[in-house]
């Protein structure tokens, strides 16, 4: 069985994914067994539906848990089927990522081990033979351009606020509609999620 584009030729499955639509996103997570993952996705998906799917979005969730661990959550959390994810889709040989530290598209993205990230308890033993990558976030619109890029911490719990990023991704689209250039937002400029997001997250279960 052939290995997919985005771990034989990250590059080009990038550009080829983001070249298509008006905009795209590419939203990292950890894994099927994050709660918070599953709060924050279901989050992002649920304002797509209601104010990005009309733009042209391509939304796009990515894991290093591997393809299993994608297709339990993509089933499990409804993103495909309910909340308009175009794919939901991992590797566990790590190919994008890299690429994407590599390219210094997301050069501060953090891969960690389950046990420095403190969740051995929670993942299945072997699942991330690689390690396992932190939450990150990137946006293309323009078909191509990069305009937004954000990479989580280890002590860093939120992330981007949906309505916030959204509005940043729009003003710089307008930028470059209008044949201006512009700087991508990055983490400084991001709104995140507030405790209350936290606090239901952890009400659902104690993983973060």
């Amino acid at each position: 069985m052939s290995k997919p584009l985005y771990v034989t030729n990250p590059e080009q499955w990038l550009s080829e994914t983001a070249h298509g639509p008006d905009l795209c996103c590419v939203v990292i997570f950890r894994g099927s067994w994050c709660k918070y993952d599953r709060h924050y996705l279901r989050k992002l998906g649920q304002f797509h539906l209601g104010n990005m799917k009309k733009e042209n979005v391509r939304i796009i969730a990515w894991t290093s848990e591997g393809a299993e661990g994608a297709a339990k959550a993509d089933k499990d959390w409804g993103l495909t089927a309910e909340l308009g994810y175009d794919e939901v889709i991992g590797d566990d040989t790590l190919a994008l990522a890299k690429y994407l530290v590599a390219d210094e598209v997301l050069p501060a993205l953090l891969t960690v081990t389950p046990t420095e990230a403190g969740v051995d308890m929670h993942v299945t033993a072997g699942s991330y033979p690689n390690g396992m990558v932190m939450p990150g976030m990137i946006w293309y619109a323009h078909h191509g351009k990069i305009t937004l890029q954000w990479e989580g911490t280890m002590d860093l719990l939120g992330r981007p606020d949906p309505e916030s990023l959204w509005e940043e991704v729009k003003k710089r689209k307008h930028a470059l509609d209008c044949g201006n250039a512009i700087m991508p937002a990055h983490n400084k400029q991001m709104k995140l999620c507030t405790a209350s997001d936290i606090d239901l997250a952890m009400a659902d279960c104690s993983i973060l």
